[in-house]
């Protein structure tokens, strides 16, 4: 539910703040339009790391209007009021989901790595089967884990359950620029989550299964692995993610290991891998500027 906020019982003083013409909130402006301007409905790994960049940039920018005097005054004055709870409250979740995210990605790393290795030896047929499987039931557990941090950015931008009106007048510029900023973070972590959350849906063990025991397995799934393969040639994949779970399921289903298919799949796993690794790249310096605004805007609060 989106309400409109009232100011406190200060709202009768004035009190000078950066204006959209302040070259400050303008500079964020450009950032913020040349963003949105690079949306995409179905974005790639390119597009992801190019928007990463741009929001480090925003999120520098942000971090330079709020050292300037004039915007500590003005957010010190209206400590007591929603606007600044939220802008605080936020800035600590980003923090938080921020940190889930590169989680949630450095393990991708490690995981397309193990299935590389695995790949490359190519010692057994079993072992190679199982390698795939075990990667498979991993992205199944992404694609949860990541729906699980969308909801916790939906979430984000509410305090207690309450969004605030970026179209109520009563406003502060500087308030309504911060939260600008947020909608944009919030929107392009929900991106990467939903670039990351695209999986097939084939179920495959936890545990290692060994001779019998994985012939079995497959028996038993050979339904759900056909439907995959039948949903890549139909639908068509999404992105470079699924594209790579498509083929290793097409390994697991025909069981096809000539040298020439395996040394394809290792050199689409390492593509890939240094592709997490360039987002994980851009996490972690997203990271960095979350935490200078985080104690930014608590040295705003202690003056």
């Amino acid at each position: 539910m989106v309400v409109s906020l009232k100011l406190n019982k200060f709202q009768n003083k004035s009190i000078s703040l950066p204006s959209r013409s302040h070259p400050s909130t303008l500079r964020i402006e450009e950032q913020l339009n040349l963003i949105k301007s690079s949306s995409s409905s179905t974005p790639s790994v390119d597009n992801i790391c190019n928007r990463l960049s741009q929001l480090v940039e925003l999120h520098r920018l942000t971090d330079g209007l709020l050292v300037l005097p004039v915007t500590q005054n003005l957010i010190a004055f209206h400590r007591n009021t929603m606007w600044v709870d939220q802008v605080l409250e936020v800035s600590m979740k980003l923090l938080d989901i921020c940190s889930s995210i590169r989680d949630v990605v450095l393990q991708m790393v490690e995981r397309v790595r193990d299935l590389e290795c695995a790949l490359r030896r190519r010692k057994h047929h079993t072992s190679i089967q199982i390698g795939i499987a075990n990667y498979i039931e991993f992205r199944k557990k992404t694609k949860k884990e990541a729906k699980e941090l969308i909801t916790r950015l939906k979430q984000s931008e509410k305090v207690n359950g309450v969004e605030v009106d970026l179209d109520n007048h009563d406003l502060p510029e500087v308030m309504r620029v911060l939260m600008e900023v947020t909608e944009v973070t919030v929107s392009i972590f929900e991106s990467l989550l939903t670039y990351v959350s695209v999986s097939v849906s084939v179920s495959a063990p936890v545990l290692k299964l060994k001779g019998w025991s994985f012939v079995v397995w497959k028996l038993m799934h050979k339904g759900a692995i056909a439907s995959c393969k039948e949903d890549g040639k139909h639908k068509g994949v999404v992105n470079e993610l699924e594209a790579v779970d498509v083929s290793l399921v097409n390994i697991l289903n025909g069981g096809e290991q000539r040298v020439e298919v395996m040394q394809m799949m290792q050199l689409r796993l390492e593509v890939m891998q240094a592709r997490m690794q360039k987002i994980e790249s851009g996490l972690e310096c997203i990271f960095r500027v979350l935490v200078k605004i985080r104690a930014s805007l608590l040295n705003i609060m202690s003056l």
